[in-house]
């Protein structure tokens, strides 16, 4: 039943949520869980991903199906070292980011392999929907980040970021109030991804309060600000250990002192993702103009916030 802690039940999960995706208030058991990592763009995502290849995770994401490594035509799901300069650095053959590939790594069986530790993806509905099901179930975990301070990132980072799908030269130098008003195409991101829209589809105040429900009642959630603590709680539901020699290695390469500060100041991760830009800080009509115009997901957000304080003791009870 629900736990009382968490209160009564608002209203009903879209029946991915439901059915594929353990509860939060049910013990992990790692051994028996394939963890789905909903990859929020510019919110530290990249800096998990790395610190769970450090700690020797196998990974379903884009790198897997890359046609450089001469697996992405398997009729079956394998795992490989993609780099041998890398030998740590294990893969399975698919591209959960898209979802061409979402569907190909559902026919081949992913969830069931259970060769996958970790799946990361950004299409987390559709992810969830085809790649589980009630035999198989998902634990789902993501970080968050302010919904301002991730839209200012984007559009700083995308100006430069020649290696990205989505880079976007014509953004430098323009006003980004002219960009927030015409440019942006989007909007409430974290609440369109979890109804499963479209981007430039509209959402609405009851698609608030599904979105608030599934993240209540099945993300662990981190947030970005917090990093480490964040990843200290992913850790035991993952059945990670965090405090022997190579956790806390790999600790230092992404949460060390100079890197941790950068990390703080932009949702950086390596240097490559790391983008130092100006901030557009509170109160200003810039925060404003963008705090409106995504305004679902500054709820949402919000309201994670207060989650994630709330977890901590559930989170922690599973350690024990």
């Amino acid at each position: 039943g629900a736990d009382p802690r968490f209160g009564r039940n608002l209203c009903a999960l879209p029946p991915w949520a439901e059915n594929y995706l353990f509860d939060i208030t049910e013990r992990p058991i790692p051994s028996k869980e394939t963890a789905l990592f909903w990859h929020i763009p510019k919110s530290g995502g990249t800096t998990a991903k790395r610190l769970y290849e450090c700690l020797g995770q196998t990974l379903a994401n884009r790198l897997g199906a890359d046609p450089r490594f001469g697996h992405h035509k398997d009729k079956e799901v394998v795992t490989f070292k993609p780099y041998s300069s890398a030998p740590g650095l294990t893969y399975i053959n698919v591209d959960t980011t898209t979802r061409e590939g979402i569907i190909r790594a559902a026919k081949l069986g992913l969830v069931a392999s259970k060769k996958a530790d970790m799946i990361f993806t950004s299409d987390v509905q559709f992810a969830a929907e085809h790649l589980f099901d009630a035999e198989h179930k998902g634990r789902i975990f993501a970080l968050f980040r302010n919904p301002v301070d991730r839209i200012v990132s984007k559009f700083y980072y995308l100006q430069t970021a020649t290696w990205e799908r989505t880079y976007r030269p014509e953004w430098e130098g323009m006003d980004i109030i002219e960009w927030t008003t015409n440019h942006n195409l989007d909007e409430n991101f974290l609440v369109k991804k979890l109804m499963g829209k479209q981007l430039q589809e509209t959402v609405d105040l009851t698609d608030l309060v599904i979105a608030k429900e599934i993240v209540r009642r099945r993300f662990i959630v981190g947030l970005m600000n917090d990093m480490d603590e964040s990843i200290r709680r992913f850790n035991i539901v993952l059945g990670l250990d965090y405090a022997n020699v190579r956790g806390q290695q790999c600790r230092e390469e992404y949460f060390g002192s100079k890197d941790h500060r950068r990390l703080q100041d932009d949702a950086a991760g390596s240097a490559v993702n790391s983008n130092p830009h100006p901030k557009v800080l509170e109160g200003t009509p810039e925060y404003n103009l963008i705090a409106e115009r995504n305004a679902l997901d500054m709820i949402l957000y919000n309201y994670i916030v207060l989650l994630y304080d709330e977890q901590r003791e559930l989170i922690n009870s599973y350690d024990r």
